[in-house]
């Protein structure tokens, strides 16, 4: 019983190797490539325009506390000006300060220019990319499309096939299936000379008489958790 399992299960590991990789196809086209490459482009860049627009407000609140600050120092200027001569050394202060924060002032509009410069460009970097992402997800959403009825034909077949399975065996064959990211190898391999061939992993002797009794075990190494049959 448990040997006619294996080998329904051999059968229908085949279709559903197919089936895998035909998706595995449409995961690697070079059409999912540039759709991946668009997406991290455009996660990229609007996380950078962000940056941009906290940056600009940042300095835009800094210009407006300056021109703030040199209003003020402004109406000090006037007043010290009016002032009898004991007061000229606070008008020079009051002079020497304004020079100062019209410095930095100015190199404050020098950012505001070169954050607004840079956010332009990344703006239509972004919309080129939003147009590319939207062409290659049309094509992949077709590619989809022409491959869902094989896909689905084969998902059929397969469980078609595995009906009356032990229920057991199966259960381990869909979870290492999902454990390993459903990839195209094989779940379920042959015992070569005492070792799992996926992995190369010892299996004790033990395990081998299990085999002959049971007609499987599950490797031991917890990376692998193949099913290992004797052919």
């Amino acid at each position: 019983m448990s040997n006619a399992n294996i080998e329904k299960l051999l059968a229908a590991q085949k279709v559903d190797r197919e089936r895998l990789q035909l998706i595995q196809n449409l995961e690697k086209s070079k059409v999912k490539v540039e759709l991946d490459k668009a997406n991290q482009t455009l996660a990229s860049s609007r996380v950078t325009l962000t940056q941009l627009e906290n940056d600009a407000k940042d300095l835009q609140d800094n210009y407006q506390k300056f021109a703030k600050i040199i209003n003020d120092t402004l109406v000090q200027v006037e007043k010290a000006r009016s002032c009898n001569d004991t007061d000229v050394e606070h008008y020079d202060d009051f002079l020497s300060k304004l020079t100062k924060l019209e410095g930095q002032m100015a190199d404050i509009e020098r950012r505001i220019v070169q954050k607004t410069n840079t956010y332009k460009v990344l703006f239509n970097e972004v919309a080129k990319s939003s147009a590319i992402k939207k062409k290659y997800t049309e094509m992949f959403e077709e590619a989809k499309k022409d491959a869902a009825p094989k896909i689905q034909a084969l998902e059929k077949q397969f469980n078609d096939m595995v009906k009356g399975i032990d229920e057991k065996l199966l259960a381990k064959y869909r979870a290492i299936r999902v454990n390993t990211g459903n990839s195209v190898k094989d779940v379920v391999v042959p015992l070569t000379a005492d070792y799992c061939p996926s992995c190369s992993t010892f299996v004790p002797g033990a395990m081998v008489n299990k085999i002959k009794t049971d007609g499987w075990v599950i490797c031991d190494n917890s990376n692998c958790g193949r099913i290992i049959y004797q052919a």
